[in-house]
């Protein structure tokens, strides 16, 4: 097993070809300090003013304590503390970040990063959809029913409908991620065995992380532990077998995974819709702002 720190940085705009070529051989590629703080922090702060929502619910509810709120607390850290401090320490969890699917402005704000549309465009062309499945994630110290077992994203799509699509997915800290807190693990060369038969389910009550691909049938190939920053990107394609570790340190793993498809393409979750987030052939319909996002639900 080795650790993936360092990666060749990326051209002014989008990738360079030997990150192309690194992204196909391996079916992942790491692109550091990608992301500023701009693109990221809209998203932290509806996410630190939600932690507040189930802090300020949980007292008023008589499980938390008011002396316990730890108001002063960082973000990678907060939600950890209050909710070990709760009677029920999944309380304001369950309750206000089971939902991992926000069409917020600052959700809206980081899928439309420009210099993350440059870094896809580079391996789906200019007509980018920012495809229906994408997720925030907060992954609790010791919270097993948040570990995501090994898995190809195209297992949970419609195999039959998107299996000729190219979906590359980001993933992305919005705090430090390392072994310890719950990183993602990767398996290079993997995406070449095709669609792998996912018979492992986890069996922990209430668990999150679905259907995944047992110990047995898991392909060869070299695994890479993806410690990251913030500001970093982790590129996977649909069949790449990857998983998240276990969170076993003191800061809450927060991440977002989101993807992206060519326009017109099958996305294999057609009852969804997905947005444009950039279109040079049609530069009318691009998106402009979460409004247009959630306009597409009504």
């Amino acid at each position: 097993m080795s650790t993936q720190r360092n990666s060749e940085a990326p051209q002014q705009n989008g990738l360079t070809p030997q990150q192309k070529k690194q992204f196909h051989d391996d079916g992942f590629l790491f692109v550091r300090n990608l992301l500023p703080n701009q693109a990221l922090q809209p998203l932290i702060d509806e996410l630190s003013q939600q932690v507040d929502d189930g802090v300020q619910a949980a007292v008023k509810h008589g499980i938390l304590d008011p002396s316990d709120t730890y108001d002063d607390a960082p973000f990678d850290t907060r939600l950890g503390l209050v909710s070990s401090a709760c009677s029920e320490p999944n309380w304001i969890w369950s309750n206000y970040f089971r939902d991992q699917k926000i069409r917020t402005a600052g959700m809206f704000t980081l899928r439309t990063a420009p210099a993350l549309l440059d870094v896809v465009s580079a391996l789906i062309g200019e007509e980018i959809l920012a495809h229906p499945q994408f997720n925030f994630r907060a992954k609790l110290p010791n919270q097993d029913i948040t570990v995501i077992p090994w898995h190809q994203d195209l297992a949970y799509l419609i195999p039959e409908e998107a299996g000729d699509t190219l979906v590359v997915n980001v993933w992305l800290p919005l705090v430090r991620a390392a072994e310890e807190n719950g990183c993602m693990q990767v398996i290079r060369g993997s995406h070449r065995f095709d669609l792998i038969n996912h018979n492992f389910q986890d069996q922990t009550p209430g668990h999150t992380g679905g259907k995944g691909i047992s110990e047995i049938e898991l392909p060869p190939g070299d695994i890479v532990t993806a410690e990251m920053d913030v500001g970093d990107i982790l590129l996977t394609s649909e069949r790449v077998v990857h998983r998240g570790l276990p969170n076993r340190g003191d800061t809450v793993r927060w991440s977002v995974d989101t993807r992206y498809s060519q326009i017109g393409l099958p996305t294999g979750r057609e009852s969804v819709p997905g947005f444009v987030a950039r279109s040079r052939t049609n530069p009318e319909n691009i998106a402009k702002s979460h409004h247009d996002w959630n306009v597409l639900f009504a």
